[in-house]
């Protein structure tokens, strides 16, 4: 075989457009001369073309990792890496590929690309700005940059960005559904809601068609159009159930229905007065804030996250290596007769998940802020019985109508979302392994309303910070005088950027005919947490 001959006959394919060709080209060649790093790079880059990602990481990582000058390979590397949902990995390589002159705008958009679906959006921001600084006439980085600043609650930025990106291409996808949700957020809802009838018939990507009626959806809410508002939000959760993938949960889940029906009856079986108690006191500085999706929690975390000594860790699954453990059939039953080896160790687990995400060490305490750990007070109490638990509760019908109607990544238990019924089974599973979990903790808890807090916010919050054994500062009430520009990583992100209102206290009343079938499930935690009894009759606005 005459190698230099049969490496560009490989390169030719690859070149022409026929990877697969270049595969079995390059297959040839590394069967007589196993790890030719030229046979190996073009084999990875073809392989990418032909779909199969697995072989492309794999022959590019051994050319990056013995060649890191070759910076082809490092952004081709980091390109596959990106397209095997490896974001973070695919880092390094893209980082290292902006030292080559002819790959900066390439690698910048693989870079952004990552950053922003691993939500460090600042800095996919600074990739896109850099992108336009040598390329001013790209549509469709204006348009990811645009977006990625309405997200960033930047809007004026964005509305320059939107409008910079429709004069270069009125068509462009991604600068309309920018547009329309900036005018929702303006209150024109009649030109949001006029420009998404026109788009959603044009989008193609499912996922995005999806999004575009649930914006639909929030303009329809925002004339009262509350019938055809429920319509759209159904639409947009129709599509997502058909069609995207992990649209049904996964039965083993940490949060699925099953697991919590097995953590129920275990409980049942094995109350928290009967376990044996740690010997060794936990360090202390954290505590707990917890509560249904879409019981306020976000708003709660921007407002404690201004005192001094409070560091909020927004929703990180810390607990994720534990549930692995303790979530699976035969596991529970060690729980209650850990001895102080095991939970100490597993306090270190989680501690040093902790440590990876905290941003501010100097802080006093910690809180960690995942609103579905309201399932798990019982795992929390074992490890840390000590520490102060919040528990944030809004009217049972007010969070599942807005659950239903939130545009979730749909990922674990946020596929229950997409239907109205199953939404209201959710809720009646987790509260019916919270509540009891609450009744029979003896740690600190601290249970506040959504509706008290948004209604007398100093008041309730002077309470909660006494609860932390924590100072008041009046730097606490700087959310409420400013609101704007805050951002947040959660679905939330658009109401935390707005002034405290009620609006949305007794929403589901407008909902009352859709909500009937739930009814039945909810009403007793409509009773128990004391709101007045449900009247399904519909509401006349």
């Amino acid at each position: 075989m005459d190698l230099q001959e049969s490496l560009q006959r490989a390169l030719h394919h690859l070149q022409t457009g026929v990877p697969a060709m270049c595969v079995s080209a390059c297959d040839e060649i590394l069967a007589e001369s196993p790890g030719l790093i030229q046979a190996l790079y073009l084999r990875g880059c073809a392989a990418f073309e032909t779909g199969d990602i697995a072989m492309s990481i794999n022959d590019l990582d051994i050319v990056h990792n013995n060649h890191p000058e070759h910076l082809q390979a490092a952004y081709h590397l980091g390109r596959s890496l990106r397209a095997a949902g490896r974001l973070e990995e695919a880092l390094e390589p893209l980082q290292a590929a902006l030292s080559e002159d002819e790959l900066t705008i390439q690698a910048r958009y693989e870079l952004a690309t990552c950053l922003a679906r691993l939500r460090r959006r600042p800095e996919a921001i600074h990739h896109y700005q850099a992108i336009l600084t040598l390329q001013p006439g790209d549509a469709q980085v204006a348009a990811n940059l645009a977006a990625l600043l309405e997200r960033e609650n930047r809007l004026d930025e964005a509305e320059s960005w939107t409008s910079k990106a429709l004069l270069m291409n009125p068509t462009n996808e991604t600068a309309q559904m920018t547009r329309a949700t900036l005018d929702r957020r303006g209150g024109k809802y009649l030109e949001a809601a006029k420009g998404l009838r026109s788009l959603i018939p044009e989008i193609s990507n499912l996922t995005n068609r999806s999004i575009a009626w649930n914006q639909l959806g929030q303009c329809l809410e925002g004339q009262g159009d509350w019938d055809e508002a429920f319509n759209a939000f159904s639409e947009s959760n129709r599509i997502m159930k058909k069609d995207c993938t992990g649209s049904l949960p996964d039965p083993r889940g940490p949060h699925s229905l099953q697991t919590l029906a097995r953590i129920q009856e275990w409980l049942q079986d094995n109350p928290m007065a009967d376990w044996n108690e740690p010997a060794t006191n936990d360090t202390g500085g954290i505590a707990f804030l917890v509560g249904f999706p879409r019981s306020g929690t976000t708003l709660l975390d921007r407002m404690l996250r201004a005192h001094p000594d409070i560091e909020v860790v927004e929703e990180k699954t810390l607990f994720s290596l534990l549930h692995q453990d303790w979530s699976e059939p035969g596991t529970l039953e060690g729980l209650a007769d850990l001895n102080d080896a095991q939970i100490t160790d597993a306090r270190n687990i989680y501690r040093r998940e902790m440590s990876r995400h905290r941003r501010q060490p100097q802080r006093s305490l910690v809180i960690d802020k995942l609103p579905l750990n309201l399932a798990y007070l019982f795992l929390i109490r074992r490890l840390f019985p000590e520490a102060p638990v919040i528990f944030l509760q809004r009217h049972p019908m007010d969070v599942c109508i807005s659950c239903y109607f939130q545009a979730f990544e749909i990922e674990g238990s946020m596929a229950y979302f997409l239907d109205i019924r199953q939404t209201a089974q959710y809720y009646n599973a987790v509260m019916q392994v919270a509540v009891p979990s609450m009744d029979q903790v003896g740690g600190p808890l601290h249970r506040l309303r959504y509706e008290d807090l948004v209604a007398e916010p100093q008041d309730q919050l002077m309470a909660l910070i006494s609860f932390l054994a924590l100072e008041w500062h009046d730097s606490i009430l700087e959310y409420l005088q400013q609101g704007a520009g805050q951002t947040s990583n959660t679905p939330s992100y658009q109401q935390v950027s707005q002034p405290l209102h009620t609006r949305s206290i007794g929403k589901w009343r407008h909902y009352s005919r859709q909500l009937e079938s739930s009814v039945s499930l909810l009403q007793p935690w409509v009773r128990r947490f004391g709101y007045q009894e449900l009247d399904t009759a519909r509401s006349a606005e």
